[in-house]
């Protein structure tokens, strides 16, 4: 079955560009109004679960919830929303709300894309909690643990492809893993689309495309 990733939309933490992870800041306007248009485009994506999944953070949930009422004008239908602590981004303990430029110059003195050039995502993930002096950031191996076993429940529970809306790393992390020649952008844009097929019940992910947009049917 196949699973449409949606990252969430636009938030200020996102617009600040800060570290945001496990902390939470509200849409902005135009995370709320990019939301809702892309709701009203979902059935493009034909004969999908009427079940949306999400993670239970609050930038999540606006999400969803926007991207229904523009569901609803478009169709006359809503989706159930299910939220999963298990599709949260990654922690980054002491680093959550601290600049983004900031901390990468902390890991390996350049960007946030120069440092992928040198490390993949889950090394890059496991200098973060090993820099982390509360040592409460989560390890790669903590975080694939967590995010696995959520959509091993997903896979388990549903039928039809399925949307699951989720976050940047976790998308960037599951492309470089995976498919890393796919990984053009590094971070993906907000409410693009990353389509990813599991032949089974198992977290074997084969990566269709990533960071694309829906058609828009307006």
């Amino acid at each position: 079955m196949d699973i449409y990733f949606v990252r969430h939309g636009e938030t200020y933490f996102n617009h600040f560009g800060k570290m945001q992870g496990w902390s939470d800041t509200p849409l902005t306007k135009s995370g709320h109004e990019e939301a809702y248009q892309m709701g009203r485009t979902l059935g493009n994506l034909g004969d999908i679960s009427d079940t949306i999944y999400c993670s239970d953070t609050n930038r999540s949930v606006q999400t969803v919830t926007e991207m229904n009422n523009g569901f609803k004008v478009a169709t006359g239908k809503t989706f159930k929303m299910v939220t999963m602590p298990e599709l949260r981004e990654q922690f980054y303990g002491s680093f959550e709300g601290q600049s983004k430029k900031e901390t990468y110059a902390k890991i390996s003195g350049k960007s946030v894309e120069e440092t992928l050039k040198e490390m993949n995502a889950n090394e890059m993930q496991d200098k973060i909690a090993k820099l982390d002096p509360t040592h409460l950031a989560e390890t790669s191996t903590e975080f694939w643990h967590r995010f696995a076993s959520g959509i091993e429940k997903i896979l388990k529970m549903e039928t039809k492809p399925v949307i699951v809306v989720t976050h940047s790393a976790i998308l960037t992390a599951l492309v470089d893993t995976y498919a890393h020649e796919m990984l053009d952008e590094i971070e993906p844009s907000n409410l693009s689309l990353t389509k990813v097929h599991f032949e089974g019940k198992k977290f074997e992910p084969e990566i269709v495309y990533y960071n694309v947009k829906v058609e828009q049917n307006i």
